[in-house]
């Protein structure tokens, strides 16, 4: 599996497509310390947001650059669909753990910061991009070609479940109190978000571990759905 997710990489690294999300969250980072010095937390608050848009755009262009011919061969060769969805998700993982060492240690090392980063802010913000990073590729799963043909409905769905996961929490605010169990089927993109800029604060760090966790949770949960819905469909074909 390994071995196939290298391939995987090499092969969308190739297609150039993975460019415009990269240049996009390099230069949305690079304006965000354009000037000096930043808070802490709430800088690494708004890069994680940054990390979970670029994300899901990165895993969209990603998923959808095999065609299903190439996608049968690689099953066909590694075994299982499990084995070659497990690939994917191991190709995923790698620029989001880029991404995040690049979110966490650049404002470190040019001296961005308005004071010193703790060790138990670095960790929490380390784990909240990691969490963040991979809600977006986790939501990007199920907009892919293979699941949604139509590629210009599958982006413009995309963008609105982005965009809800952002605002989520001012969203649910407005419900009505039999609906406010809503909250719970959205991403918790708006309260790690929340949790992150208010760490220490008005939220606990405890709170923002648990947030991080619950966030771990839904993503694993949303790629064990993917997982069950890709081998439905290639039993079916």
């Amino acid at each position: 599996m390994i071995a196939l997710a290298r391939f995987m990489l090499r092969s969308y690294t190739r297609r150039h497509t993975y460019f415009a999300p990269l240049a996009a969250t390099l230069i949305a980072m690079f304006i965000l310390y354009s000037y000096k010095p930043n808070p802490v937390m709430d800088s690494y608050s708004v890069t994680s947001v940054f990390l979970f848009l670029g994300a899901a755009w990165m895993g969209r262009t990603f998923l959808n650059h095999v065609s299903p011919q190439q996608e049968q061969l690689h099953v066909t060769q590694i075994g299982s669909m499990k084995k070659y969805l497990l690939s994917q998700m191991m190709a995923l993982f790698v620029p989001i753990v880029l991404f995040t060492v690049l979110f966490i240690l650049f404002p470190i090392v040019t001296k961005m910061f308005v004071r010193p980063v703790h060790a138990d802010e670095l960790w929490l913000a380390a784990f909240g991009h990691l969490v963040m990073g991979m809600l977006g590729a986790a939501l990007s799963l199920f907009f892919q070609t293979a699941l949604m043909p139509n590629g210009a409905r599958a982006t413009a769905m995309l963008l609105i479940v982005v965009i809800v996961s952002i605002g989520a929490k001012s969203i649910t605010a407005h419900l009505p109190s039999p609906l406010a169990w809503l909250r719970w089927l959205l991403p918790p993109v708006s309260s790690l978000m929340d949790g992150l800029l208010n760490t220490g604060t008005t939220v606990s760090p405890h709170e923002v571990w648990g947030m991080v966790g619950y966030g771990l949770a839904y993503s694993l949960a949303l790629v064990l759905v993917y997982m069950y819905v890709s081998v439905r469909r290639d039993a079916r074909t």
